[in-house]
């Protein structure tokens, strides 16, 4: 049977409480994280947490000059913000793969008598907010044009026959940036999911742990890939649409 998320019925929408109660740890966790790098801040000396989230600064100030230009500062937290929250959330579902079994039911919460409940995953392994925030960040991109629109306009009909191309290639970047972090980090969760259920051979050796180590490994890397690649695409995206003096 498959594993249940709680969850409960509002306004005719299901709303997952277990991806609402995993995005606000993951937002918990990267504001302790926050403040453990300015709890002993030292403009002379850093070092630690400190040391990492300044290193972290300079190189998402570098990625965001690379992208937008002159304007870079200005989206350098939206960058930050971005990529650490990402980071984290691609690893929730990996360090914590916590799932019980109700005899009972929550009939209250959508779970069936006999049912595994998933305690613990990943916010961005839910496709509603990978496709959310990726959505948000590419109308947040048009709204960054809007704000002069004689040039945001100008872009898209100089010349006149090049709008439907233009419009062509915004549309896929609605799907496109959700639907690869979603992708990937679904995959990832639901292969632990099959190497836990692989048996004890002879009742003492775990066949599975090889295997689970190996890929832990890499979805550990494959969850920091994705946090810097949406964070570089969106960064990208804002670079297209920023007003530029020169154009």
């Amino acid at each position: 049977m498959e594993k249940a998320h709680l969850h409960v019925q509002f306004l005719g929408m299901t709303v997952d409480l277990t991806v609402i109660a995993m995005s606000l740890l993951v937002s918990i966790i990267v504001a302790l994280l926050a403040l453990a790098a300015v709890k002993h801040l030292d403009m002379r000396h850093p070092r630690g947490m400190q040391n990492f989230f300044e290193w972290l600064t300079d190189f998402i100030k570098g990625l965001a000059k690379d992208t937008i230009g002159e304007r870079a500062e200005t989206y350098v937290p939206l960058g930050l913000t971005l990529i650490i929250w990402m980071f984290v959330s691609n690893q929730m579902g990996l360090i914590t793969n916590i799932v019980t079994k109700s005899e009972t039911g929550l009939p209250q919460f959508g779970v069936e008598p006999g049912q595994e409940i998933a305690w613990f995953m990943s916010p961005t392994a839910n496709i509603s907010v990978a496709m959310a925030m990726g959505i948000a960040m590419v109308l947040y991109s048009h709204g960054v044009g809007l704000r002069k629109p004689g040039q945001y306009l100008k872009h898209y009909v100089s010349p006149a026959w090049m709008l439907p191309i233009h419009l062509i290639e915004e549309l896929p970047k609605f799907l496109t940036l959700g639907l690869r972090l979603f992708g990937n980090i679904f995959a990832g969760e639901v292969l632990i999911a099959i190497i836990l259920q692989i048996p004890i051979l002879g009742g003492w050796f775990p066949v599975g742990a090889i295997p689970m180590f190996i890929w832990l490994a890499y979805s550990l890397f494959v969850g920091t890939i994705q946090a810097f690649v949406f964070t570089v695409l969106t960064l990208v995206y804002i670079g297209q649409k920023v007003p530029h003096e020169n154009h």
